[in-house]
């Protein structure tokens, strides 16, 4: 059986935030209220929530500094991890609330965040990606494949965008590549069957 816990995120996280900040808050998940609060445009409130528990929940010591993106004045730095265990959930939630304002204010950040982590512009890209806003994807997808061209994943977005668009040419193309890194990336080989 679900929790009464499981059960309220899973409507924050679906968009039905009515009622979750109240049963976050009541029962002491402050970080999960801060985001209720972000989503409710109450920076004070979020801030207030994530500093009571910053130091124990290394999520609440992220959205101290999403805080701080949002509101265009950084003073503490992201982490690696944070970035990578946090950005894309972050934007798609953003994403979910339709808070393109916000998106906007978190990519402008992108090349500051790249220096942290240089997989940034994958993280955004992918979330792009995964929300069908294939333009926004191709952008930063494009930007992440210039640092990491290694990497086989990219490679594959990138072909599925073209395959989306019945690029058939660069479709191939770009599942080669991928392909050629990582022989058994079955996403790819899958594709592959489709493009033939």
């Amino acid at each position: 059986m679900i929790s009464d816990y499981e059960k309220v995120k899973q409507d924050f996280f679906s968009g039905r935030i009515k009622g979750c900040r109240a049963f976050f808050e009541n029962n002491h998940y402050y970080t999960e209220a801060g985001y209720c609060c972000i989503i409710l445009d109450n920076f004070a409130k979020a801030e207030e929530l994530f500093s009571k528990v910053k130091d124990i929940d290394t999520r609440a010591s992220w959205g101290l500094v999403l805080l701080q993106i949002l509101r265009g004045n950084i003073v503490t730095f992201p982490t690696y991890f944070q970035i990578r265990n946090f950005l894309e959930i972050d934007l798609n939630i953003l994403i979910s609330y339709c808070k393109g304002d916000y998106v906007e204010k978190v990519i402008k950040f992108a090349d500051f965040m790249a220096y942290y982590n240089p997989e940034t512009y994958k993280f955004i890209g992918r979330v792009f990606w995964a929300n069908n806003l294939m333009n926004a994807s191709m952008f930063f997808l494009r930007r992440a494949k210039d640092k990491f061209y290694q990497d086989p994943e990219l490679h594959y977005l990138l072909a599925y965008i073209y395959y989306q668009d019945k690029n058939f040419e660069l479709c191939k193309k770009y599942l080669d590549s991928c392909l050629s890194i990582l022989p058994e990336y079955n996403p790819a080989k899958k594709l592959s069957l489709l493009v033939k």
